[in-house]
């Protein structure tokens, strides 16, 4: 027979302490049943309370190595003019360490707007930048590239969801109604309200004011009189000013069509409309000047609609506030939130939360929907599994108690419940549950196979199921503990999960292993007095 070596007698010599010390526990915690079921439900009481004090978000922050810088040139600013503002911001940010490499293109999105333009900033990977995460580097460049050209210019995230109008800005609000200055006038507000407080930047609408425009107002009962239609007004001006398809033109197999307008000179004078020729019913030439009179205007660069609605979106990138936290999206909900509320919306207009808000909250509501089903998918095995209505509540006494730990972790770590958590908060549902099942069923096996009495085989139950309890559970600790420290690249994705299941775990199995037993006694003694009583109603 081969001896076991020292380092096994001395694991078997504290194994078997434990054993004694958790079997004095469990005892004495039999014997103060009320004082311990206190004591784990102030532990659940106290959790739920700190659970206010944790942020929200859809995701954590990720470290991508790249961030984009959006350029808005003033208005009517032409080509050149915007290419000038990329390059002075390329120049700026090109001899920074943590640069890899940039590029730029200007009229890329679907309105092809030259006086708008995108950087592209690639950076090192973070081994090869050691003290300058993606956040410093962004924060940077907002200061480095302030001001350039009376630009609006905002640094964001390379969005990992493209087309379909998405923007990367983290926080998106939609105002909607059916007048549009009152909708700019409210989102100017709400900009210059948040202006004023911590923890936002990259502030801007989706509104951009001030176009030159030129107003065509027809005399209906002149033009009548001289038999021009307002149909012959409005085609002659917009062959006039945008071009008419005249003919078409075929050479070496290709086909091109031949349109014609004004000159630019003629184009971009409000005297050139006046001094149209329109053509009457009768064949006469008619001045547009005698029917028509043209005004100039100014208007928005586009006008964008939900639902019939005019609507304008207020954009914004969140830092870092007054105590030198990052803000996070579930705050800056409930503050903006707040702030609309303050400014007070006109009857027939509204606020909606798009973009990352939007995702968060519908994902959220479709993760707790998945918590509470699988809650109830449990509770139906263990309840076929055990035969019983009663001990599967003993035994997913787990699952509360686990979520003290996964929100104690997440406090612990400063982390926040993000999609990722949630996602370990449901797993715990799973795992919680084999502590349970180990020791109740033994306990039951003991009653029915030995015919102990109850207490007896709690307290002879419990040190034999100690030990598997324990390394289950060390193992899946262990085995999370990699992702928990946040190593290799995308870690903080996900670090929250594993964080939570960790934590929940922890708690979990401390609680179990002394709550539950008490737990198991109190529902059993119920169960014995619900069934004197139904005997005794029967006889």
């Amino acid at each position: 027979v081969e001896r076991p070596n020292a380092a096994a007698r001395a694991a078997e010599t504290f194994l078997s302490a434990l054993d004694r010390i958790y079997g004095r526990i469990l005892d004495a915690a039999l014997r103060h049943r009320l004082a311990v079921l206190g004591i784990g439900f102030c532990a659940l009481a106290i959790s739920v309370y700190l659970a206010s004090f944790v942020k929200s978000e859809f995701k954590p922050e990720e470290d991508q190595s790249e961030f984009n810088v959006q350029i808005r040139a003033p208005l009517g600013a032409s080509l050149d003019s915007t290419r000038n503002i990329a390059e002075e911001v390329r120049r700026r940010i090109a001899g920074q360490p943590w640069v890899e490499y940039i590029y730029y293109d200007i009229g890329s999105d679907e309105m092809q707007r030259v006086n708008q333009a995108q950087l592209y900033v690639k950076m090192r990977e973070k081994d090869d930048r050691p003290g300058v995460s993606q956040r410093d580097a962004m924060e940077w460049t907002r200061g480095a590239v302030a001001g350039i050209g009376g630009a609006v210019i905002s640094v964001q995230e390379v969005p990992r969801i493209g087309g379909g109008g998405f923007r990367s800005a983290l926080v998106q609000l939609d105002l909607r109604g059916p007048d549009l200055s009152v909708l700019a006038n409210l989102s100017g507000k709400l900009v210059e309200t948040l202006k004023k407080r911590p923890g936002y930047t990259d502030l801007d609408t989706t509104f951009e004011g001030g176009k030159p425009e030129a107003h065509v107002f027809i005399d209906r009962d002149r033009s009548a009189d001289l038999g021009v239609s307002a149909i012959a007004v409005a085609s002659t001006i917009r062959a006039a000013i945008g071009g008419l398809n005249a003919a078409k033109f075929r050479a070496e197999g290709d086909r091109y069509d031949v349109a014609i307008r004004f000159l630019d000179k003629f184009r971009d004078k409000a005297e050139a409309v006046e001094a149209l020729k329109l053509r009457s019913a009768s064949g006469r030439l008619v001045d547009m000047r005698s029917v028509a009179s043209v005004r100039r205007a100014e208007g928005p660069m586009e006008i964008n609609r939900y639902n019939r609605q005019r609507q304008i979106t207020v954009l914004a990138n969140l830092t870092k506030d007054e105590h030198g936290r990052e803000k996070k999206l579930g705050d800056a909900k409930k503050e903006i939130d707040a702030v609309v509320k303050d400014i007070g919306l006109p009857p027939g207009y509204s606020a909606a939360w798009i973009g990352f808000a939007e995702i968060m909250e519908e994902s959220f509501g479709h993760m707790f929907f998945a918590l509470y089903l699988g809650v109830i998918v449990v509770y139906m095995v263990l309840a076929s599994q055990f035969e019983s209505f009663v001990h599967p509540f003993t035994i997913m006494l787990a699952l509360p108690f686990s979520v003290i730990g996964a929100i104690g972790g997440l406090i612990l770590t400063n982390l926040t419940i993000c999609i990722f958590s949630l996602i370990g908060i449901i797993m715990l549902m799973g795992l919680v549950t084999k502590n349970s099942i180990l020791l109740i069923d033994y306990t039951n096996t003991l009653r029915r196979r030995d015919g102990l009495d109850r207490d007896a085989a709690l307290r002879r139950a419990g040190p034999v199921r100690l030990r598997p309890i324990l390394m289950t559970t060390f193992a899946m600790i262990f085995g999370m503990l990699p992702v928990a420290l946040g190593m290799g690249a995308g870690a903080e994705t996900r670090q929250p999960m594993a964080v939570a299941v960790i934590g929940g775990l922890t708690t979990s199995t401390i609680l179990t292993l002394v709550v539950v037993p008490v737990v198991y006694t109190l529902l059993d003694d119920i169960s014995v007095r619900l069934a004197g009583i139904f005997s005794r109603r029967r006889g």
